[in-house]
């Protein structure tokens, strides 16, 4: 039996060749091509290091004469976070970025009139927002080198803070918790391959500028609690290697 022109089994294997095409064209990689403009959003995650300093030299109780910080140290930092945005035509796209980012960071502190140190460990988080440009380069017909650049602000807290004795290190006490939110700024540069017409993976570097922190003004602890003036962390900068996945819709 035939339907215009064709027997069951010769539509029946024509529609599956079909669908076999289908998928290979989806599955292989893409042609990015010069029209691609419209809206995307994806994830990414990331790891690094961050570096700062102190100008600090009244941090502690009053009373200790004023506390110098130095050996300000960041440990490794790990992030995630996401973006979306909208690329208007190749080569020149828009998005807003978020970046949760946390690692460890100690520092010491002198007390002078005393002749004695502490040293100090706690957490450093940052919640960073931003607009940014980007603008790619064509290195083949699936990838593109992408520099980009943004301007947003970071919500930076300090948070389980251990002061202990420098030379024994015997515990001391615990430094309150603080929150501000500062300007912050990122450029980045990185490599992004069309694996299908809409899904871009991205290996990207970045550095980004994020203020500072600076810790609560109590502690808890040898001494009861009492009031302190706070420890600050200064021009904070964190250099990160980012792996993305971008969906284009």
């Amino acid at each position: 039996m035939t339907m215009k022109g064709l027997t069951y089994e010769e539509r029946g294997m024509s529609f599956r060749l079909w669908v076999c095409t289908a998928t290979i064209g989806f599955l292989l990689p893409a042609t990015a091509s010069a029209d691609d403009s419209g809206f995307f959003a994806g994830l990414a995650a990331s790891g690094g290091k961050a570096f700062g300093s102190s100008s600090t030299t009244d941090g502690g109780a009053p009373f200790a004469g004023g506390g110098v910080v130095d050996n300000v140290k960041f440990r490794g930092t790990a992030g995630f976070g996401g973006h979306a945005g909208y690329r208007f035509t190749s080569p020149l796209s828009v998005f807003v970025s978020y970046n949760h980012i946390r690692g460890g960071i100690g520092w010491d502190v002198d007390f002078p009139v005393f002749g004695i140190s502490s040293g100090f460990k706690g957490t450093a988080t940052s919640h960073e927002v931003m607009g940014n440009l980007a603008y790619d380069f064509a290195l083949s017909d699936t990838t593109v080198f992408r520099a980009s650049a943004g301007l947003g602000f970071s919500v930076n807290t300090l948070s389980s803070v251990v002061e202990t004795d420098k030379g024994s290190g015997l515990y001391l006490a615990n430094v309150a918790d603080h929150t501000r939110i500062s300007p912050a700024a990122q450029i980045g540069a990185g490599i992004h391959h069309n694996l299908t017409q809409n899904t871009i993976l991205g290996l990207n570097a970045t550095a980004s500028y994020s203020n500072g922190f600076e810790t609560g003004d109590t502690r808890s602890g040898n001494l009861g609690v009492t009031s302190i003036n706070p420890y600050r962390i200064d021009d904070v900068f964190r250099a990160n290697l980012e792996a993305s996945l971008r969906l284009r819709f």
